[in-house]
């Protein structure tokens, strides 16, 4: 696969798009400092300041490595929001002392550095870097006092001091409520997509049997017919009716035979999804499985054939008679009968799910607890 600059991954590539604008950012600065440069302002040699345009490209190289081999996953913010900004806060120090006639508009550049951070950074990191900043401030000074290089008095000094330090202060305050607000914001956003998602569940399955309800299951099989006239491979229906149930309901009670169609749908399910081919490409086996109204269910079997869909009912016929039904100390035995039938090429769904009907009343005809096919 060829190299891109920008990996697939798009919360990495978001990452990238964010250093590309904190590099141009530095390209500004560069700009801004070689035409200090120019004017004299920048106490460096030609060389010194080829050296501080390599190194700053260098450092610039390392973040991109960071960020494009994907090992800034490994840091608690793959962002490196943090240690982006404590370099360009050292190469901004490093500019200050070194321009001391301009220093006071130099200043202005941390803003550009804690504005970075604005949705990233927590308000103790915001101050830390504050204090980073003010301390190197003060170091700068107490060098040009020691070198007796002052550009300018004291008082203005402190003056610059005091103006950088109520400005980062307040950004600091300000970025942190504003990450705060983004948070809130994000969870919030999480909390609703999860609650949509929940809905949609309940929207589409049977709140007493977990099975897709009529709507889903109906809608499944109009799907199935799209992709039966697109792909030309035709799908195979089950209709399932619970044998005698009402005497169930009538002998037991509502609860026992609620507790009966849980059971039936669940191990339904459970044997569905152990058969192959029982569920459209990356979908779930019981995605074609559900509750077609009262103790009927509805199974649709995709690119299966009627033979195979005769093992499969045969399968759960036998399953289901086999098995013990109930709750506490009370267990029944119950039976199912199955109609089945093939898509036919071109027909409304209502005609197969008809003819399924059909073969469902002749196994139940014969004596029920059987398989029948039309």
């Amino acid at each position: 696969m060829a190299w891109t600059l920008f990996p697939d991954d798009a919360k990495q590539a978001l990452r990238l798009k964010r250093f590309f604008m904190a590099a141009l950012s530095y390209l500004l600065w560069l700009g801004l400092t070689y035409y200090c440069y120019r004017l004299g302002l920048v106490g460096v040699t030609t060389r010194g300041f080829a050296v501080a345009v390599l190194l700053v490209l260098l450092t610039n190289l390392a973040f991109f490595a960071l960020l494009r081999s994907g090992l800034n996953r490994y840091w608690p913010d793959p962002s490196l929001t943090l240690p982006q900004m404590i370099v360009a806060t050292f190469w901004v120090m490093f500019l200050v002392a070194l321009a001391p006639k301009v220093r006071g508009t130099l200043l202005l550049l941390y803003l550009v550095v804690f504005l970075f951070g604005v949705f990233r950074l927590r308000r103790r990191e915001y101050l830390g870097l504050t204090v980073l900043v003010l301390v190197g401030y003060v170091l700068v000074v107490l060098w040009d006092v020691y070198q007796q290089t002052e550009a300018e008095p004291l008082s203005q000094e402190g003056l610059h001091f005091m103006v950088l330090a109520v400005s980062l202060f307040w950004v600091a305050f300000f970025g942190s409520y504003v990450g705060k607000l983004r948070e809130t914001v994000s969870r919030r956003n999480t909390e609703l997509a999860a609650a949509l998602a929940k809905n949609r569940e309940l929207a589409i399955h049977d709140d007493l049997t977990g099975a897709y309800n009529r709507r889903h299951i109906i809608e499944a099989l109009e799907q199935e017919r799209r992709r039966a006239l697109r792909t030309g491979r035709g799908f195979s229906i089950c209709l399932m009716d619970l044998d005698h149930f009402k005497d169930v309901n009538d002998r037991h009670g509502h609860l026992m035979g609620d507790e009966v169609l849980k059971q039936f749908a669940e191990r339904v399910i459970g044997e569905v999804r152990a058969i192959d081919r029982m569920g459209r490409d990356g979908a779930e086996g019981n995605e074609t499985f559900g509750r077609y109204g009262g103790e009927e269910f509805l199974l649709v079997l995709p690119e299966t054939d009627l033979k195979g869909a005769e093992l499969c009912a045969e399968r759960i016929r036998t399953k289901i008679a086999e098995g013990k039904f109930g709750a506490g100390n009370l267990a029944i035995h119950i039976t199912v009968s199955v109609g089945i039938t093939g898509y036919q090429s071109g027909e409304d769904t209502r005609n197969t799910l008809a003819r399924a009907d059909q073969a469902l009343y002749a196994a139940k005809d014969s004596g029920r607890d059987q398989v029948k096919t039309v």
